[in-house]
């Protein structure tokens, strides 16, 4: 595994924090580590954390990997753990005051390339699974057994904005009548069933399969404490940065700052330029805010 996830915008993310030497850091999704080590380059004295053990052990290797010449200008501490509990995690590791912390939502490259972790409709046997933590939670496949034709809209048409989620969901309930719906390629022919327009498939796809993940990791939930938490890790003159894909996490991370707290950064978010997305796909829909704590 030498390439786990190609990091964006990572000068922007740096200049963002203000990282300058012994200063302390959160990293809140780690990932793989492409924030973190840069981060630690620049001398900060940084924590790691992320749910994903696969991503947790990727990094730690990494660092590893690079320690001798790390140890000698910043220092790390890497945990697993949800970021909406960040600010008990922070404190249970010494990190009560901070200089600034990292929130790069959404998904690995990696998450989505690995087809048993079910985060990509383009495997069509993987377990219908998407769970960022492997080991906890309920999977997709149970939470489609599981909810109603009204809870399943909700989803669809909260978190994922799908126009077509009222008969997306009633498709749901009459699939899994006949059989339970539990890999990625029986939950896209239902998806796909409900509009005949191949061209449009692949994006109603992508907006069913992220409805799905943001509900079986409870990702707004997350950012929400996560946010909340980080403003009262912060010192004063903390930098906040958040990195976020997709309209519904940057209209919760644009409203975050609007509060007497903050001192908004970036009037209108960062994005990347032409030359990165052209190496890296993913960076074409990710937006950067920055604020600092008052």
């Amino acid at each position: 595994m030498d390439i786990y996830h190609k990091p964006v915008l990572v000068k922007e993310v740096i200049d963002g924090l203000n990282v300058s030497l012994g200063k302390r850091y959160i990293d809140a999704t780690l990932g793989g580590g492409g924030h973190a080590i840069e981060i630690v380059k620049r001398g900060g004295i940084l924590l790691g954390i992320d749910v994903d053990q696969e991503a947790l052990e990727f990094t730690k290797q990494k660092f590893e990997i690079g320690s001798k010449t790390l140890e000698k200008i910043g220092k790390w501490k890497l945990v697993q753990g949800n970021f909406g509990d960040i600010e008990t995690i922070a404190r249970a590791h010494g990190f009560d005051h901070v200089d600034g912390i990292l929130f790069d939502l959404g998904v690995s490259s990696h998450q989505l390339d690995t087809p048993s972790r079910g985060f990509s409709y383009r495997f069509a046997d993987a377990p219908l699974d998407l769970r960022l933590h492997q080991y906890e939670g309920e999977t997709a496949a149970s939470l489609l057994q599981r909810l109603s034709e009204e809870e399943l809209y909700e989803i669809f048409v909260h978190f994922g904005e799908e126009e077509r989620a009222r008969p997306i969901a009633r498709a749901i309930c009459r699939a899994r009548a006949v059989r339970s719906i539990v890999t990625t390629g029986q939950l896209v022919t239902v998806v796909q069933s409900v509009i005949a327009d191949t061209h449009q498939q692949p994006a109603m796809l992508s907006r069913i399969f992220q409805a799905l993940r943001i509900a079986v990791n409870d990702e707004i939930g997350a950012l929400k404490a996560g946010l909340e938490g980080s403003g009262k890790l912060l010192v004063k003159g903390g930098r906040l940065v958040v990195i976020s894909f997709h309209s519904l996490e940057d209209r919760i991370v644009k409203q975050f700052f609007q509060s007497d707290d903050w001192n908004i950064l970036t009037k209108k978010p960062i994005v990347a330029r032409d030359i990165e997305i052209q190496q890296n796909r993913r960076a074409r829909s990710a937006k950067l805010r920055i604020a600092e704590k008052l």
